[in-house]
């Protein structure tokens, strides 16, 4: 089997299986198939370096078979003219019939030649077309909260970053929100993990749908998440937090004919000039404890 079809049956058996398209899945299956298993590297590792090599396999395929196939259609081109010079010179009906009949086979082994290797090339642009927008999807994947959909923290360090130097370079405002979902034990004690989970994947949508498109929404860890807010001073972090509060308030969780209602405390810093992202949130993660400490449901301010 060559390396294209190798590649497409490696994705065939990550779609029955239900599996992430990640490089070290590839990887895995495609040496399976070949006969060649390798140890499975953890997913944590990113093992791109096993993907390109098939990637280098298809290409280094391809590259042969367009060699191949100049150096063939050269050969029957010049079997082509022969054929063609010796036709001119040709006077027996018999030997030109005969000269002919070569001159159609040479004909019809270019046009093979190149259907097929039109066929393979195309095979192969397909193969490397899906392992493309499956890594884009597993790179996506891998920014994600699994259970909420919110970014984790990899995509939390890139984005912060990115929000910070922008600020700094264009003197712009920047705030973050630290908040935490009041008495989530109780919610799980009182209907279980199911429930819990539940209501951080509805609390994620209702704060999505109040966010702007420019914003971020984080899962921190646990019921904890970070918001980023770029263009945004106190003030305006104060308003998100207020509409927040409200959609929390009319939309509560509908949970086995049961409504759960819950609140959330926060903490509400913005960037300092020479402040880093990091020391950004530490503040408003101190802030989002005196939240706390103040009876909860409430936002509180971080000092400068």
């Amino acid at each position: 089997m060559n390396p294209t079809d190798l590649a497409r049956a490696a994705l065939l058996k990550l779609t029955e299986k239900g599996l992430p398209p990640t490089p070290d899945n590839y990887s895995r299956f495609y040496n399976e198939i070949a006969g060649d298993p390798e140890t499975p590297v953890p997913v944590e590792n990113n093992n791109c370096g096993a993907v390109l090599n098939i990637i280098r396999d298809m290409l280094s395929e391809v590259t042969e078979r367009t060699g191949g196939l100049a150096s063939d259609i050269k050969d029957q081109n010049q079997s082509f003219k022969s054929s063609i010079d010796d036709l001119s010179l040709a006077q027996e009906k018999k030997h030109m019939l005969q000269l002919l009949g070569t001159i159609l086979t040479t004909a019809t082994s270019i046009h093979s030649s190149v259907e097929d290797a039109h066929l393979e090339l195309a095979a192969t642009k397909i193969a490397l077309e899906q392992i493309k927008d499956d890594l884009q999807e597993s790179r996506s994947q891998m920014q994600e909260d699994w259970l909420t959909g919110a970014q984790n923290r990899r995509a939390m360090d890139h984005v912060l970053g990115k929000e910070v130097v922008r600020a700094q370079r264009s003197a712009a405002k920047l705030s973050v929100a630290m908040l935490d979902v009041d008495h989530f034990k109780r919610v799980n004690d009182e209907f279980g993990h199911d429930a819990g989970d539940k209501l951080l994947q509805h609390l994620t949508l209702l704060t999505k749908a109040v966010l702007r498109e420019s914003d971020s929404l984080v899962r921190y860890g646990g019921e904890e998440f970070l918001i980023i807010l770029p263009e945004t001073d106190i003030k305006g972090g104060e308003f998100v937090m207020g509409r927040l509060q409200q959609a929390f308030q009319k939309n509560p969780l509908q949970y086995e004919n049961k409504q759960i209602l819950v609140t959330f405390s926060a903490g509400l810093a913005a960037l300092n000039p020479g402040e880093n992202g990091h020391a950004m949130v530490m503040r408003a993660d101190s802030a989002l404890y005196q939240a706390k400490h103040a009876g909860r449901n409430c936002v509180k301010i971080a000092a400068d």
